[in-house]
């Protein structure tokens, strides 16, 4: 009788699987992906706004931040949407074919339903010794619930959720590893970093502060000193900013892992981006959040083309790399950094970058 059971569900899931492909048609353009991207750009400018009106960033930088925000917003809309290929019939019926196939044998070797479900408590209990990552770390959630003052066990906590590319979780993590710890660079450095990736790139005005506060306690930690550069050009305080990226590159050494990024933002410092009205900008402002998200997608992907076409481009494979990760795509991240491997297999100053931005990411 339970097999019975189980023929019957595999064909309903089956089912469930074969028959929207089968009923495909060609698609309109992947309006839906495109709306997302936009939707942080939209979240993004106001956030400006509610820090305009706590005065906590003055108005000359609100209007260059503003500008910046909505010059990449417009930037995104202008990439053209992509249509999905229509499905045939074929494939879905293959696919009705090969899912028991596989499955059955593979069921049979290694399965049994009369084998009771392992209970969370016992899940948790032997997490360790059965290597059960998500387990381990709900353990440790569960321990800090009752005890919020355990530095070590955020100091636990903060890489594996770093590792998972859970970035607000990350920086709320951090923010207690600072409260409770001595003042030290390097941690307050990593603090800011988790609110910037949490952020999708952006340094907010307290993310700045944050680094600002790492570099009082040591001027030359590069993770500080990068991220308070790039902070003062998001600001629109462009001599600021270049003079202060300059200063970096001077004393970066040339097989630095983070020379091609800081290099690269300083090309596209001296970039001439297309100008932006007053009416765009507010064009931009009105957008609903979806469409904002969609904006940040829209570049990434339309950068993931160009570098398709011309793979030669390390600084562009380092800035997919790193806005894949704040996407939390950390699969896709991983890919591109493979492929990027393979591309400047011959050149080691290369590997040494994307290695750095890798191992920098947890995505090795």
């Amino acid at each position: 009788m339970i097999w019975i059971v189980f023929a019957l569900m595999t064909a309903a899931v089956i089912a469930v699987l074969v028959l929207p492909v089968v009923r495909a048609r060609p698609q309109a353009p992947d309006l839906d992906r495109n709306a997302f991207d936009r939707a942080v750009f939209r979240d993004q400018l106001a956030e400006l706004e509610r820090d305009v009106e706590r005065g906590t960033i003055g108005a000359a930088e609100a209007d260059a931040a503003r500008n910046e925000i909505s010059r990449r917003l417009i930037a995104a809309s202008a990439m053209p949407a992509k249509s999905h290929p229509a499905r045939t019939p074929f494939l879905a019926l293959l696919a009705a074919l090969i899912i028991p196939a596989v499955a059955l044998p593979l069921y049979l070797r290694a399965g049994s339903p009369l084998l009771p479900d392992v209970p969370l408590a016992t899940r948790l209990e032997k997490a360790a010794e059965t290597g059960d990552y998500e387990a381990l770390i709900v353990k440790v959630e569960q321990h800090l619930a009752l005890n919020p003052d355990d530095v070590e066990g955020w100091k636990v906590l903060a890489p594996a959720y770093r590792r998972g590319m859970r970035w607000a979780d990350t920086a709320e993590a951090m923010r207690n590893v600072v409260r409770l710890s001595a003042p030290d660079a390097g941690i307050l450095a990593d603090y800011g970093e988790a609110m910037v990736m949490a952020n999708q790139g952006l340094v907010s005005a307290e993310a700045h502060d944050v680094f600002a506060k790492a570099l009082a306690l040591d001027a030359k930690l590069p993770k500080a000193r990068f991220f308070d550069a790039l902070a003062l050009k998001q600001e629109g305080k462009a001599a600021e900013a270049k003079a202060a990226f300059d200063a970096f590159l001077a004393e970066t050494p040339s097989d630095a892992p983070w020379r091609p990024m800081l290099v690269a933002e300083m090309q596209d410092m001296s970039s001439k981006p297309p100008g932006i009205d007053e009416q765009a900008m507010k064009d931009a402002a009105s957008m609903s959040q979806e469409d904002q998200q969609a904006m940040i997608r829209s570049m990434v992907d339309g950068l993931e083309e160009k570098l398709k076409a011309d793979g030669s481009d390390l600084d562009g494979w380092l800035r997919l790399i790193r806005a894949r990760g704040v996407l939390g795509e950390g699969g896709k991240a991983k890919l591109a950094y493979d492929t990027a491997k393979t591309r400047f297999k011959d050149n080691p100053q290369a590997i040494a970058a994307l290695d750095g931005l890798a191992k920098e990411m947890n995505i090795q």
